[in-house]
C-alpha cells in the first residue's frame, strides 16, 4: 500500500468527493490492521491543523464527547427519520473513525494512543477454510494458506499447486461441493472462467454436464459470482451457454454478469445485481422477475419485491468490510455469528428488529466489533465462550 494512496483517499472522504468503487478501496484500506498508525496520524493531522480545533481537542472533552455522539446517532437511526447530514468537515472526520475504522475507541485514544501497544486478542474473525467433497465420496480439506481453487482436469490452488490427495485422480468428470464453515470463506475459478466468492456457512454444489445446454450451480447461503460468457455450437452457430443458480428459495438464470446471492436458512433470499441483467424466478419458474444494475430482488415465501440499492455495499464482504445500510441487529449478527463462528441469543426479541447504519472491517477481533455497535445502539453484548448474548442498556 501506497502511503500517498491512502491520504489522498482520506482526503476525499472527507471532502465528501470519492466514487463508489474509491469508497470500497479506502475501506479495504482501513480494514488492514498494518494501516491502523497511518489512520491514526492522518486523523490527529486533521484535527490539529486548525488552530481552535486544536485547542478544544486539547480542552473541552465534552466538545468532542458530542461530536462522536452526534455521529452515532446519525448511524442509529433508520433512513426514514430525518438524521444529521455529514457535510460538515469535521463531522465527516468523526465518521472517518466511528463508521470507517470500526476500531470502538474514543477519538482521543485514536489520535494519543501509542501505536506501538499490542492489541488484546479476543474471538479472531474468519479466514481461508473450505472442503471439496466428491461424489465418489473423496473430502478434502483445502489450505487455509490458500484463498482459490481452480476446477479443471485436476484441482489446483491459484498458483499452480496441487490439492493435496487429490493430485493423481482425474476429477473433471465428477460433481462436488465447495463447503465453507463457519468462520470461513474461499474463492473458485469454473473451468469455463466464470469467478465464484463463497462467504462463510456456505454451500456451492457445481454439476459437471458438458452435453447440458445450460451451466447448473445450487448454492446455499451466500456467494459473489462473475459469470462468464461460453458458447456452444449447434451446427454451425454459436450460442451463447446461459449460467443458472439455484437457491431453495429461487432460480437465477444470466448470460454474463455480476451478482450477489444470499439464501440463507430462516432468512429471506436476496439477489443483488452489479452488471448485466438476470432473469430470477421461484424453484417452480412461476413469478418471472428481471433485474437491472443496482436493483435487489427479495423472496419471502412466494412473493418477489425488486428495489433500487447501492449494489457494491452488498458485495463489500468480499473485500473484507461488513457495510449496513438499514440493517436489523438481527441479520447484522447473523453476518457476524457465520464470520466469527459463535452463536447469538437475544434477550428480548424486540431487539432484533433494531436498525444499523455503517461500515465496519471483517478482519477486526470480535470485540472490537461489538464495541462499535455498542456505541451505535441501545444494546449491550456479554459473551461467554462461543454464546453472545444480547441485552438492553
Amino acid at each position: 500500500m501506497q502511503t500517498s494512496r491512502f491520504s489522498e483517499l482520506f482526503e476525499g472522504y472527507l471532502a465528501n468527493t470519492l466514487t463508489p468503487k474509491e469508497m470500497l478501496e479506502l475501506e479495504r484500506l482501513i480494514a488492514d490492521e498494518q494501516n491502523d498508525a497511518q489512520l491514526r496520524q492522518l486523523i490527529g493531522r486533521e484535527f490539529k491543523s486548525d488552530p481552535v480545533t486544536g485547542e478544544q481537542l486539547d480542552a473541552e472533552d465534552n466538545w468532542l464527547q458530542g461530536l462522536e455522539q452526534q455521529v452515532l446517532q446519525t448511524i442509529q437511526q433508520p433512513k426514514s427519520a430525518k438524521i444529521i447530514s455529514f457535510h460538515s468537515k469535521w463531522i465527516r472526520l468523526v465518521g472517518a473513525i466511528v463508521l470507517l475504522a470500526g476500531l470502538g475507541l474514543t477519538i482521543h485514544y485514536l489520535i494519543n494512543q501509542d501505536v506501538s501497544a499490542p492489541k488484546q486478542a479476543t474471538v479472531l474473525p474468519g479466514g481461508n477454510k473450505a472442503t471439496i467433497k466428491l461424489d465418489d465420496g473423496t473430502q478434502v480439506d483445502l489450505s487455509e494458506s490458500q484463498s482459490e481453487i481452480v476446477l479443471g482436469q485436476k484441482l489446483a490452488y491459484a498458483d499452480g499447486s496441487l490439492v493435496q490427495g487429490l493430485a493423481a485422480e482425474n476429477v473433471s468428470q465428477q460433481n462436488m461441493v465447495i463447503d465453507v464453515p463457519k468462520g470461513g470463506t474461499y474463492k473458485i475459478a469454473l473451468p469455463d472462467g466464470t469467478k465464484v466468492w463463497l462467504n462463510a456457512d456456505s454451500r456451492l454444489r457445481y454439476i459437471v454436464d458438458r452435453t447440458a445446454e445450460t451451466r447448473i450451480l445450487e448454492l446455499e447461503g451466500e456467494a459473489y459470482f462473475e459469470v462468464a460468457h461460453r458458447y456452444r455450437s449447434k451446427g454451425r452457430e454459436k450460442i451463447l451457454q446461459p449460467f443458472v443458480v439455484r437457491t431453495p428459495g429461487q432460480t437465477i438464470k444470466v448470460l454474463g454478469t455480476s451478482f450477489n446471492v444470499t439464501a440463507y436458512s430462516g432468512e429471506p433470499d436476496r439477489t443483488t445485481l452489479v452488471e448485466g441483467k438476470v432473469e430470477l424466478s421461484l424453484p417452480d419458474g412461476s413469478n418471472k422477475q428481471y433485474l437491472k444494475p443496482n436493483q435487489q430482488a427479495t423472496i419471502r415465501g412466494r412473493t418477489i419485491t425488486i428495489a433500487d440499492v447501492e449494489s457494491l455495499g452488498y458485495i463489500s464482504w468480499k473485500e473484507g468490510t461488513f457495510n449496513f445500510s438499514d440493517e436489523s441487529l438481527e441479520i447484522i449478527l447473523n453476518q457476524v455469528a457465520r464470520w466469527y463462528d459463535i452463536d447469538v441469543e437475544f434477550e428480548e426479541a424486540n431487539l432484533k428488529k433494531l436498525k444499523f447504519e455503517g461500515i465496519i472491517p471483517r478482519y477486526e477481533n470480535l470485540e472490537t466489533l461489538l464495541k462499535t455497535l455498542e456505541k451505535t445502539g441501545d444494546v449491550r453484548f456479554e459473551r461467554k465462550g462461543k454464546l453472545l448474548h444480547v441485552r438492553k442498556k
